[in-house]
């Protein structure tokens, strides 16, 4: 089932809702990604940082499943792809790889932040993702 948010039309409403919700969490997002290796990214997704040695933002690619545990997982491309993207030319493109799953509490990916860095998720990054979660759903409600 298709749905349509902001005049796009995704392929699900998860996705749709994803999309959304970077809108009202202020993150940029794009879809059309390009391949790298064997994994298809569905949004390149870059949020802002105020460690001055993260050059004032972040950028991740983005895979969303329609899972309630990311547990089950491990094997997907995405994670190959902590602390760093390499595309398909050799060059770094985004800060790590991401699975997103049915709610912001159902995300991770690992990069390097600040002077460190780690395994993050959507918790660590949105204040208020479950109310905005809930928003953002209500956006594309009406046109699933």
């Amino acid at each position: 089932m298709t749905a349509t948010y902001d005049g796009q039309v995704f392929e699900t409403p998860l996705l749709a809702q994803w999309a959304a919700f970077f809108d009202l969490a202020g993150w940029r997002w794009n879809r059309g990604v390009a391949r790298v290796g064997n994994w298809q990214p569905d949004f390149r997704v870059s949020f802002a940082c105020g460690h001055s040695e993260c050059g004032g933002s972040h950028t991740i690619l983005v895979s969303v499943l329609p899972v309630a545990d990311l547990a089950a997982m491990k094997g997907h491309p995405a994670l190959t792809h902590f602390y760093g993207v390499t595309g398909n030319e050799g060059k770094s493109i985004a800060d790590a790889g991401a699975l997103f799953g049915e709610s912001p509490s159902v995300s991770t990916w690992q990069m390097s932040h600040g002077a460190g860095g780690g395994v993050e998720t959507v918790l660590n990054w949105v204040h208020g993702s479950g109310a905005l979660w809930q928003e953002a759903r209500n956006k594309i409600a009406s046109n699933i």
